[in-house]
Order: C-alpha cells, then structure tokens, then sequence
C-alpha cells in the first residue's frame, strides 16, 4: 500500500529524506512545503517532487497521510501539532524542541489525537549501536554498569544557524543522540544529572562549545559524556577522498563509546570503524578479560553504521502504512529530552540535578 507524504522543511535534511523515499515502496506522492520558493524550485527540478510554499494546502490536504518535519529546532513544536490535529502521523527530527515545556506540548499533543509521532533517534537503527544493544540483549556484557562517550567535533562556521540560541542549547542539538543511546543500551532511568563546563574556546558562538556530563541511574550505572566543539581541524570536504579516513581520522575528531558490564565490554569508535567486545571470566589469581570480537565496515556503509537515517525513514513508512505504532514512542524520547535539559540546567546553575526537579 503506497501512502502519500510531505517534507515540512526542505534544507538538507528535508533533501535526505527526499532521497531516502526513493527506495521505498510505500512512497506515493511527495510533497516539499518550505518558506523558500527558490529552494522548493531547486528540489522540484532536482528530484521531481511537488511543491509548495502554502502550509495550509499541505495539511488540508486528506490524502497526505504522512509528514517529515526537518525544519528548524525552533519550529519543531508548532509544526507537530499542527500536523497531529490535522490527522498526519508525524515524524520529527531531534531535538523534539527548543524548551522542555515545548517537548511536553508535542507529547500531550500525540495522546490526545491518539497519534503517530516518532523523534529521529536515527542510532537506534545504526549498526554501530544496534549490534552493542544486540550484545546486552543476549547477556553477553551481563548488566551495564558505566558507559563513556567521548566525542570531538570542529567548529561550526560564524553562519551557521547552530551557534544561535534560537536554535536550542547544544546539549539537545548535538548531544540528544548519545543520552538517547545510553538509555536505550542501560534501561534504566536517570535520578541525578551534573554538567560541568568551561569558558568557551569560540568566541562568536552562543552555545557552549564543551559539555562534561554525568548520568547516575536508577540501577545504579553511570554513563559519562565528554564533549568539544572546539579543536579538531575543520572538515572542509573532498568529494573524492574517504572523509572519515583520508579527511578526519587522527586530527582530532573523535566519536567513541566504551560500554562496561558485570560479563563484557564493547567499545564503538566511529573514526577507526571498529565495534569491539570483551568477554570477562574468572581465575584462581584474578578476574581476565579476552578480546573476543572485532568487527569493522566498509567507508560506503559509514551511514548505516553511525547515522542510519535511511533504514529510520523506510520503516516510519512501513508503520505509518500498515497501521503500527512508532519504534521509539514519544513519551520515550520525552525522557531523553529531560536529560538534556537537566544537563543545561545543572551547567548553569553549578550542582547537581535531581531528575525530581525537572
């Protein structure tokens, strides 16, 4: 069965998505809505969508049945449920919005019209994480009790819209992804929260540029997120050149987990495509850990590894036609977005958060 969608936001990611429809079979008519006739013009010749600038023509619309909110952070509220009340099932990129209290009106928005509503926690379908949660799901790391993220990224450049306020912080711009993965990877729930950052390295940004976090939960596991946005060398782009290996790997970008259990360990690290896992046993002289796996990929499955948004887009419509519920349910992704606020407010007000609090 082929259902009709729309794109509410036609920047890059509405593109992707555009992208990502042509592999699906349940795609019937594609509709880009956005605010920039010379954009929507640009994707009507690129990808041969219809187009339009009017919203109103997109949500009257009875046949749509579907729409991808990639629009800006700060659009992300009013666009969702503006879409429920018109019956669409919603899919909406991270973060769910710029506020908590903006997160919890989408949430109360999806239960009250009874709904579809799913956030793009796209690492929940990358192979990278899923292979790890694979790993806890089968005993072989026994319960999780510390998770590490370190990640290093360059600096945005003086235009770019995610140095702005406006746009949200950056814990639940950038960061939202790797608390969602540790509550996923755990199951547990959080209970206290501390954040910890320095001055700021770039000058003109309006966001922190370093995060140090800390997650205590309910079961007594720890996850650790280090973050900056401030020393490796810019990524300026080679078409030509593995942008992972040949452009980035060894100047200072860094995206790796390691994940610590009663039984095992894994470690993920995006730049050295590696997932790794350890197997701890016991001697008459002490515990021993063996190295017992070592998988790696191709650089042409990179996105299906780290930021699968393809296989995320296809089954969205998969449920969306068939009549199923999200994969992540909103409420869910609600919890993630508490932690990232929880993790701005104990930054800025210098102690520790009390989940309790929020």
């Amino acid at each position: 069965m082929k259902i009709n969608m729309a794109i509410l936001g036609a920047g890059g990611m509405g593109e992707t998505v555009i992208k990502h429809l042509k592999d699906c079979p349940q795609a019937g008519r594609v509709v880009a809505y956005d605010i920039r006739k010379e954009r929507l013009e640009e994707l009507k010749k690129l990808h041969n969508v219809e187009v339009t600038a009017d919203l109103n023509q997109v949500l009257a619309d009875p046949a749509i049945r579907l729409v991808f909110i990639t629009s800006s952070n700060d659009s992300h509220k009013d666009l969702t449920i503006a879409a429920l009340e018109a019956g669409k099932a919603v899919m909406c990129e991270k973060p769910m919005a710029t506020t908590l209290a903006d997160a919890e009106e989408m949430v109360n928005a999806v239960e009250r019209t009874k709904g579809f509503l799913q956030i793009g926690f796209e690492l929940r379908y990358s192979k990278l994480y899923t292979t790890v949660k694979d790993w806890i799901d089968e005993g072989l790391l026994g319960q999780v009790v510390n998770t590490h993220c370190l990640y290093c990224s360059s600096v945005y450049t003086k235009d770019a819209w995610r140095n702005k306020l406006s746009a949200g912080d950056t814990f639940p711009e950038r960061l939202s992804h790797y608390v969602d993965l540790t509550r996923w990877w755990i199951g547990s729930e959080v209970n206290e929260v501390y954040s910890a950052c320095s001055p700021n390295v770039v000058p003109y940004t309006e966001v922190r540029d370093n995060y140090h976090t800390t997650y205590r939960f309910k079961n007594g596991a720890v996850s650790h997120i280090s973050y900056y946005m401030n020393y490796p060398a810019m990524f300026r782009g080679d078409p030509l050149a593995d942008s992972v290996t040949d452009l980035q790997l060894g100047d200072g970008h860094k995206l790796r987990y390691i994940i610590v259990g009663t039984k095992g360990a894994a470690e993920t690290d995006v730049f050295y495509r590696h997932i790794k896992r350890w197997q701890f046993s016991d001697t008459p002289e002490r515990m021993v850990s063996d190295w017992v796996e070592n998988l790696t990929w191709d650089y042409k499955e990179d996105q299906i590894h780290y930021h699968n948004t393809h296989d995320q887009t296809l089954d969205i419509v998969k449920r969306v036609a068939e009549g199923l519920p999200p994969k992540t349910s909103a409420r869910d992704a609600l919890q993630t977005m508490k932690l990232c606020f929880a993790a701005i407010e104990s930054a800025d007000e210098k102690r520790s958060v009390s989940l309790g609090d929020q």
